[in-house]
């Protein structure tokens, strides 16, 4: 028997919704702001059979019907935020809206390869056989991941208006994705963050293949910007919601530069792959190939950016990169 829909009121007329996630963390929060008779809808959880039925319950609950829903905003395009907006879009007739960047990572989904078996190995990551890497993301996300195409590409201090004097003014905060997109609720300064300051955990800021040259100094530096947002209420997308937005990005800073500390202290003592210092820095399984992944990239845009501060070098040698700290 499914779980009972789990949904409420924050303020007034801002709606925060719980739906489950076949992973950890396991529940994902959506947001329902209502303007007048309409309502827009911030992320949509994953596209999967209990999330969707714990949405439409949760709809039931509230008294909303989905045709009220104009609005479908996403803060990322990841699975668990935007892996629903074309089902939902189809239900409500509702218009898009997510950031450039994000609208080609979700459209590029389908034609990412499987495991990148060549960045992994130049990186220091033992190679292993086929059967054992990791599948392209669209099989292993599989009907989890439908994304729309958006109506509406959204930038930096863009204002969407919602009605009934409400609006979202767009604060894009790269780091966890290159396009991540917090959105702050006027006049009620109410802000939406998506997974860019979670209140218990650390999102995942990693060097990807083909992605931006230095994720954690985006992110470093958006945790900055989003220190000048003046923001009454925080609603994450996991965990509870929460005040003061300022002492917890400071936080977030605070761990990042300990984290680069604690792997400027490895690399020290002799030149390391990032998957070597992976190993020590993260408690991961070294034959659970999507933790060494995750590991290895999180510990690459760290490292990269001691390099990029002067503290680290960067050599190769015979295909294998190494970083020695300074």
């Amino acid at each position: 028997m499914r779980e009972a829909a789990k949904a409420r009121e924050i303020v007034d007329g801002v709606v925060q919704v719980y739906l489950p996630l076949p992973m950890r963390p396991s529940i994902v929060n959506v947001y329902l702001v209502r303007a007048g008779d309409r309502w827009t809808l911030i992320d949509t959880g994953m596209n999967t059979e209990d999330s969707v039925a714990a949405f439409r319950s949760a709809l039931d609950e509230i008294g909303i019907d989905p045709q009220a829903i104009g609005r479908l905003v996403a803060t990322h395009h990841h699975v668990d935020h935007f892996g629903t907006s074309a089902p939902y879009r189809e239900l409500a007739h509702a218009e898009v809206y997510t950031h450039p960047l994000e609208a080609q990572a979700a459209a590029a989904i389908a034609q990412i390869p499987a495991e990148n078996t060549a960045y992994l190995a130049r990186h220091g990551v033992p190679v292993v056989p086929p059967d054992r890497r990791l599948p392209p993301p669209s099989r292993f996300f599989g009907t989890w991941y439908a994304p729309a195409e958006p109506d509406h590409l959204i930038a930096d201090e863009d204002e969407i208006p919602l009605g009934d004097g409400r609006s979202l003014q767009v604060v894009w905060t790269p780091g966890h994705t290159p396009g991540h997109c917090c959105l702050l609720l006027l006049p009620e300064r109410v802000l939406f963050v998506g997974d860019h300051l979670l209140p218990k955990i650390t999102p995942h800021v990693g060097l990807w293949p083909g992605g931006p040259e230095n994720p954690l100094g985006d992110f470093l530096g958006s945790h900055e910007k989003v220190q000048k947002v003046d923001a009454r209420l925080v609603c994450p997308a996991h965990g509870a919601v929460y005040e003061d937005h300022r002492r917890r990005a400071r936080q977030l800073i605070d761990f990042h530069r300990v984290r680069k500390l604690a792997m400027l202290e490895l690399i020290r003592r002799r030149p390391l792959t990032a998957y070597e210092v992976a190993l020590d820095a993260f408690a991961i399984a070294p034959d659970n190939r999507f933790q060494v992944f995750m590991a290895t990239v999180e510990t690459l845009a760290h490292l990269e950016l001691l390099r990029r501060e002067g503290r680290a070098l960067r050599t190769e040698h015979d295909g294998v990169v190494r970083y020695q700290g300074r």
